[in-house]
């Protein structure tokens, strides 16, 4: 799956005193919690990529959020986010019609980024909307993609095209910008 992420992440286990990404950090964390600051510059950016992408043909495509821990917890991070992209960018919204039962409990424990799946979880998506849909991943952070290849095979299952996933970060494992501030200029964040 081709996928797209605005900042590299460096996660808390690694010292750095670079100001990006101790900055980029700050952004994901407060992004998680449903900070409202952080959820409307993030909504920005991504309005700012997805209407630059695609302009007037955006209305052809869907995003929805992946995933995450629990029912409760997307509702939290996502619906607001995605209503509030979906509306400026004039983007379809998938996010409505995902449905998680039960919870995951994640195990970050390591580089690779193991997620340990709990019992009962279980990630329902309404086959009648997604199918025959070209649709656009959103998700706060990638590491190794498991869990964004994983959501694709089951939007697919229902009858999805996934054109790709775009990203808050993707982690890094080292104190180095490569790249990583690509199209979107850095800024100082206010709470």
């Amino acid at each position: 799956m081709k996928t797209y992420n605005i900042y590299e992440y460096l996660p808390k286990r690694f010292f750095t005193v670079n100001p990006q990404y101790t900055a980029t950090r700050r952004l994901v964390y407060a992004f998680k919690d449903g900070e409202k600051w952080a959820t409307k510059y993030v909504a920005d950016v991504v309005v700012n990529l997805l209407t630059g992408w695609y302009g007037g043909k955006a209305s052809d495509f869907v995003l929805v959020c992946a995933p995450c821990a629990s029912q409760k917890k997307y509702n939290y991070r996502f619906l607001k986010f995605a209503a509030d992209v979906t509306r400026r960018a004039h983007i379809q919204n998938g996010s409505a019609y995902v449905n998680i039962f039960g919870r995951r409990e994640s195990k970050h424990n390591n580089a690779l980024h193991v997620v340990n799946e709990s019992f009962g979880y279980m990630v329902n998506l309404d086959a009648d909307f997604f199918k025959g849909k070209k649709v656009i991943i959103f998700d706060d952070l990638i590491t190794s993609g498991a869990t964004a290849e994983e959501f694709k095979e089951q939007l697919e299952n229902v009858g999805a095209t996934v054109l790709g996933g775009l990203f808050l970060a993707k982690t890094v494992h080292s104190d180095g910008i490569r790249g990583a501030y690509k199209e979107i200029k850095y800024k100082q964040y206010s709470a």
